[in-house]
Formats: C-alpha cells, structure tokens, sequence
C-alpha cells in the first residue's frame, strides 16, 4: 500500500534527483528506510547499553575517510571473508 505525500525541494536538491535517480518517490522512499534502520539498529544498541550520538556518526566517519581507499581485491577478500556469517553463505556486496 502506499500513500501520496507532497513535499518541496529546493531547486539544486530536486534536479538531482529528477537527474540521477529517476522517480523522486523511490529515492526519498529509499532515503527515508534507510534512515528507518539507522534509528531502529540505534535503538537497539541502547537497549544494551549501547548509546551512538550524532557526533560519535560524524567522528567515525571523518576517522574512515582518513584512511587509504580500499583496493577491488581486498574488498573481494573482506566479501569472502564476511560470507561465512550470512546465514545464507552470501554477502551482500
């Protein structure tokens, strides 16, 4: 089921997405579950004592794009290497 939402965008933001995405609806959908993950994995790690503020995100963030790219073969290695936790014995990429 879905619902029609109408929503307004600066300019710069919805040639953007009218360029490179497509549908608008299927890009903020997108957007929007993905920030639904984000708040419920959140949610979760507090339950365990856990608790990740913005600024521990934004810390963590610029300490990653820091370091050195990683290379096609070791990505392909670090694939490898996380399948063996997919309960279905593949990673996604």
């Amino acid at each position: 089921m879905t619902r029609r939402i109408t929503i307004s965008l600066p300019d710069d933001v919805a040639a953007y997405v009218e360029r490179t995405q497509g549908t608008t609806s299927g890009f903020i959908a997108g957007i929007l579950r993905r920030k639904m993950r984000a708040d419920s994995l959140r949610a979760k790690w507090a339950q365990l004592g856990y608790v990740v503020t913005d600024e521990d995100v934004e810390q963590a963030r610029a300490r990653l794009a820091a370091l050195a790219p990683v290379s096609d073969e070791q990505h392909a290695r670090n694939v490898e290497w996380l399948s063996q936790f997919d309960n279905e014995g593949t990673a996604a990429a």
